[in-house]
């Protein structure tokens, strides 16, 4: 079964319009992609290869959510940004008498960023 047009999130193919006439392909053909700001590919490339294969595109996600964190608000900050990907989740240690909302101790990096954002509340 060959692949239409691959329609993704937060990303294009390269030459995307120019190519766009020459759909659908066969399985085994590859195309080059980039993403957009705040967004990176699986193997943290600025670039990489969007595949056809007998289930679809691969990858399925070809653009996740980069999440940058250093600061929590009333919590234990580092002095370094740590990059973390769509999907990835950071352990959260909050000041004595506050925590994250709902008592989670941990964020999680999604499409919109992080959840919860990273701010410790007044318990």
């Amino acid at each position: 079964k060959p692949c239409d047009f691959p329609q993704f999130k937060h990303g294009h193919l390269y030459y995307e319009e120019r190519r766009r006439p020459y759909f659908p392909v066969p399985i085994g053909k590859e195309y080059s992609y980039y993403c957009d700001n705040g967004f990176t590919t699986p193997s943290d490339s600025y670039w990489d290869y969007l595949r056809c294969t007998v289930k679809g595109w691969e990858p399925q996600v070809p653009c996740l959510k980069q999440c940058v964190f250093h600061y929590v608000e009333n919590g234990e900050s580092s002095y370094w940004e740590r990059k973390h990907l769509q999907g990835q989740s950071v352990k959260v240690q909050c000041y004595d008498g506050y925590n994250l909302p709902n008592g989670q101790d941990t964020m999680t990096c999604t499409e919109t960023g992080w959840s919860p954002p990273p701010k410790c509340v007044r318990i």
